[in-house]
């Protein structure tokens, strides 16, 4: 024993202190200069304050708060991701496993018969017990390498969760909106073709008793076609935006008629104040893609240094502590315990530039996830100026839309009566029905379209949307 002392110990010792020597190259992210606010911010927004969470509350609609939560638990892209994290969760307590010795127990018993030392024929039994120990000493960082690797992907996996979770919610808020704006426009198609029928039974009548012209008559009814035929699309498109919302909730297209059904207007802007937004550099630490992609990066950078271990030897100490025995009755007796202790190095010195392909490839391979994350960056502050351009703007365009709708139905309302006494023809009545009922259409489209871009600002901007995945 003095003498495995003797020899073991240095090694061992030597061991430890080469162990967890890593060859992966250092993680070096893209960093944009950023300045110290968004180009396309509104002017009453601050930088210094973060955005607001679960902004979607604010409009205090309790079914756009229900079709949130719902998709958030059932969701499919939600639910994929989680069990992605899962999966390399497991994965990481692999890694962590393979730092520690493998620890095992044999038991056997055979029947022999063969010629002993003596040349005579004999029958023997063989018993056996006992503990198999095997531990590979990480003398060049491969199994650290790999755990780091293996934890990177654990925070890439949550927030690939984040990630899932933020755009989901959004993709129901703006669906929500986009199903109450239609719902808007087939409202107004819908009362426009009562008035433009009203005024069509007038025209009529006025041919009958010889006050109106057949050409009246025929303008008349082709408004009154025209937009009847708006109808069946509008029908097509709430809908189809029914049944995507169905789904997003995790449910069978048509699940939600019932309580998506009944019309009720857009909620109203005005609740919601984009106030806090944050700083270009607040976001990108905010966002979950982000985080994403420098959690990937590490784990490329590690796997890297798994490919270069390669290149080196590769040590495992292990051994066997048990008995072994002629008769079983003498298992447990001092003189049937038996040990093995060694240690086993190889080293791959010749193999065609197999080992250099991998890591050539592995080396590629984290070029390439650098690259994606400096996409990521790009597309995020990309995104995120693009909404707040769009919201700003659509502000501006719903309020003069306002004031379009308004003065074109003033305007159509004099029409009629000015018709109605014989001081104008019947195609200024047209031409006046016609603006009105494009008025409305795109005031229902702005104001639809202000809805979701408010949406858009808050998915990219990703604040307080966190919601710890099951």
């Amino acid at each position: 024993m003095s003498q495995l002392r003797k020899y073991l110990l240095p090694a061992l010792a030597v061991t430890l202190a080469l162990a967890g020597c890593s060859s992966a190259p250092p993680v070096k992210l893209y960093q944009p200069e950023l300045s110290g606010g968004f180009s396309n911010a509104p002017a009453d927004a601050s930088a210094a304050d973060a955005p607001v969470g679960q902004f979607w509350t604010a409009f205090h609609d309790p079914l756009l708060d229900s079709l949130v939560a719902r998709a958030l638990k059932a969701n499919t892209d939600v639910r994929s991701a989680a069990a992605s994290l899962r999966e390399v969760r497991a994965l990481n307590r692999y890694a962590d496993a393979n730092m520690l010795p493998n620890i095992g127990l044999n038991a056997g018993a055979s029947r022999v018969r063969g010629t002993n030392d003596l040349g005579v024929q004999s029958t023997n039994n063989n018993y056996a017990v006992g503990f198999d120990v095997s531990w590979e000493a990480d003398l060049f960082g491969r199994l650290g390498d790999a755990r780091r690797a293996a934890q990177a992907d654990v925070l890439a996996g949550a927030a690939g969760v984040r990630a899932a979770q933020v755009s989901v919610s959004a993709e129901v808020a703006r669906n929500y909106f986009d199903l109450r704006g239609l719902q808007e426009q087939l409202r107004v198609a819908v009362d426009s073709l009562q008035t433009q029928n009203s005024a069509l039974e007038l025209v009529d009548a006025r041919l009958e008793f010889g006050r109106g012209t057949a050409l009246d008559s025929e303008r008349a009814r082709a408004l009154v076609s025209s937009t009847a035929a708006n109808i069946p699309a509008l029908e097509a498109a709430l809908i189809r935006t029914r049944y995507r919302l169905a789904v997003l909730c995790g449910l069978q297209p048509t699940a939600l008629d019932a309580e998506l059904g009944p019309v009720q207007p857009l909620p109203g802007l005005k609740s919601v104040a984009l106030s806090g937004i944050g700083s270009p550099a607040d976001l990108l630490r905010r966002r979950p893609d982000i985080q994403r992609a420098e959690a990937q990066a590490a784990s490329a950078a590690a796997q890297v240094g798994v490919a270069r271990s390669a290149l080196f030897p590769q040590l495992t100490l292990g051994g066997t502590l048990g008995q072994n025995a002629l008769h079983f009755s003498d298992l447990g007796k001092g003189a049937s315990y038996v040990y093995n202790l060694g240690a086993q190095l190889t080293w791959n010195l010749i193999d065609f530039g197999r080992i250099r392909a991998q890591i050539a490839a592995a080396d590629a391979r984290n070029d390439g996830v650098m690259i994606n994350y400096e996409r990521a960056v790009l597309g995020a502050l990309e995104e995120t100026e693009g909404a707040l351009a769009t919201y700003t703007r659509t502000q501006r365009q719903t309020e003069l839309l306002f004031e379009s709708a308004r003065s074109s139905e003033q305007a159509a309302v004099i029409a009629r009566e000015r018709f109605a006494v014989g001081s104008t023809d019947f195609l200024t009545v047209l031409d006046a029905e016609r603006e009105l009922l494009s008025a409305r259409d795109r005031l229902a489209q702005a104001q639809a379209g202000a809805a979701t871009s408010l949406v858009a600002v808050y998915k990219a901007l990703a604040g307080g949307w966190e919601v710890p995945a099951e």
